[in-house]
């Protein structure tokens, strides 16, 4: 431990520890995040996502895009500043691989989810799920938006549709009605009484009637 706090009071020169805390920071972030990406509802953190309209689970300012970012930024600084180069440099070289990072990761994350979205994925299954508006949804249908639900045992980012008079904001629970089409869902705000994450429309077991065996003649 005080090798660690030597090594961290003897970073140089100025603007080192703050680039080496970004890059540290983000790095961890970006790698929880990613296991949630992976492994999906088993470990379900929400990505929280600023409005970016249809930018999806690949947009430039959700958590993972702003740690993707984050993580070339401070992680290139610091290695910049190490090789002798001034701070002015530094943030410029910082930037520019930061957002090369950013650009590289949207294209990844968009592989991912065409790749979820292929026609393997049964999106039948989410009907009367409950789940979490990721991108703002339009009311009335004027838009599409996006919700992270189960699928298949897995948290899956869907496009969806929304017949309310109001916009669903970002982490709104909201529950699938109808499959719009193969790939669209959609949702309506969950209500209060509702406390369920699916309805169970499993048919009731049927119970076979077994007859007594016949009661041994007397001897």
């Amino acid at each position: 431990m005080m090798q660690i706090v030597e090594w961290w009071q003897n970073l140089e020169p100025e603007g080192m520890r703050t680039f080496v805390t970004i890059g540290m920071v983000s790095s961890g972030v970006l790698f929880v995040q990613m296991i949630v990406l992976l492994f999906g509802g088993a470990f379900d953190i929400p990505d929280f996502d600023l409005d970016v309209g249809s930018g999806g689970a690949a947009g430039m300012f959700s958590v993972r895009g702003i740690g993707a970012f984050f993580t070339g930024f401070g992680w290139t600084g610091a290695t910049v500043l190490d090789s002798g180069q001034s701070l002015p440099i530094a943030l410029i070289a910082a930037t520019l691989v930061g957002g090369g990072t950013l650009t590289v990761f949207i294209l990844l994350m968009r592989w991912i989810y065409s790749m979820r979205a292929d026609g393997t994925m049964d999106y039948k299954k989410a009907l009367n799920q409950i789940g979490s508006v990721y991108v703002p949804i339009p009311p009335r249908r004027e838009g599409l938006g996006q919700i992270e639900v189960l699928v298949h045992g897995r948290m899956t980012t869907v496009k969806a549709l929304s017949d309310a008079e109001e916009r669903m904001e970002n982490l709104t629970a909201v529950k699938v009605v109808e499959l719009v089409d193969e790939r669209t869902l959609l949702v309506e705000r969950l209500s209060p009484g509702d406390s369920n994450r699916s309805e169970d429309n499993s048919p009731e077991p049927e119970t076979e009637s077994v007859d007594a065996p016949p009661a041994p003649d007397s001897l």
